[in-house]
């Protein structure tokens, strides 16, 4: 059965091996070069139909990616790579037809163009310069970061192709709070996500900048429910890099004498269908306001879903679905 990824990969190696270095090391004159025009338009804002604000437009009958500037930031290269993204694929017939039979294709379409986007950015050449023959670690996702044409979170992205389950995650060191976190895998039922805080006392918060560590470790959330990890990652003066696995890659195990009996979650495990496409058992705790327990897959409740596809308004800034022009209906 098709992938995201699958079709991520099928799309981009239809790119000549050329063009797509020439897009990763220079994403505009890349997109250029294959006949597109790109267009910056600093007041851009639009909301697609899976909700959410983005900073990119591309429209595919007119050859024509548009985004919003953000100099001095890597963020650009990765917006105008997911618009293309959105391009490639609407000019697939396998890809639409595999968007079709998704519960949520709309969601669906921007997970496939982030793939997309975070591939032809970091190409699978330069991850095998860096990563080389062993497991990937948080030292390999601070270096790509600081040589690749993308921004942290398409690192992030990119980097966790070669986790088979867990999630590389960036910290902010000053607020203790997740940037981004890529996940991978699906028995995942606790783990680090985005804009959520580190847990209290955690090991990684003590790590010193230039402090690296490879090491048994968990992560907990607000329920105090708990998954074990193995961690590798590195600390610079503003973010911790670190690759969360559930297996032992780095052969902590082999040095430090065994792995503790894990403790059994009293937690309920039920069935879930996620508006992101998972279909499956869901371990954990339900959210306490809606109900619902948290997706393994993508980490939402339906509280999340329901804030994405909802605007703020331009007059009162509350959350509404009824936006016209950008106004609630309370407010016209």
């Amino acid at each position: 059965m098709s992938t995201r990824r699958a079709h991520a990969r099928r799309l981009i190696e239809a790119i000549e091996p050329a063009q797509r270095v020439a897009i990763a090391n220079h994403p505009i004159a890349g997109i250029e070069s294959l006949g597109y025009t790109v267009v910056a338009e600093p007041a851009l804002t639009s909301q697609r139909g899976a909700g959410g604000l983005c900073d990119g437009l591309s429209f595919a009958e007119h050859h024509t990616v548009m985004y919003s500037p953000t100099p001095g930031s890597k963020k650009e290269n990765f917006t105008l790579l997911h618009e293309f993204g959105h391009i490639l694929v609407e000019r697939d017939e396998d890809a639409i037809n595999w968007l079709a039979d998704r519960d949520k294709p709309d969601a669906e379409i921007e997970r496939l163009c982030e793939e997309i986007a975070a591939a032809l950015v970091v190409p699978e050449d330069m991850l095998d310069d860096i990563v080389e023959s062993g497991p990937i670690t948080g030292d390999d996702l601070k270096t790509l970061v600081a040589t690749a044409a993308a921004s942290g979170p398409a690192c992030a992205i990119a980097l966790s192709s070669r986790l088979s389950s867990g999630a590389v995650v960036i910290i902010d060191r000053a607020t203790a709070t997740v940037v981004h976190s890529a996940l991978r895998g699906e028995d995942l039922t606790v783990y680090p996500w985005r804009q959520r805080d580190v847990p209290l006392n955690h090991p990684l918060l003590t790590l010193e900048p230039g402090g690296t560590t490879t090491r048994r470790t968990h992560w907990t959330d607000e329920w105090e429910r708990r998954q074990d990890y193995y961690v590798s990652a590195v600390a610079t003066e503003k973010r911790i890099y670190a690759v969360f696995s559930t297996s032992d890659l780095w052969g902590v195990d082999r040095f430090h004498g065994g792995q503790a009996t894990p403790v059994k979650s009293a937690a309920p495990q039920l069935g879930l269908r996620c508006h992101c496409g998972y279909i499956g058992k869901a371990l954990g705790w339900p959210c306490g306001s809606c109900r619902r327990q948290y997706c393994p897959h993508c980490g939402e409740c339906d509280c999340e879903r329901r804030d994405r596809v909802q605007g703020t308004c331009t007059s009162c800034f509350c959350k509404a679905p009824d936006l016209k022009d950008g106004v609630c209906g309370g407010c016209r």
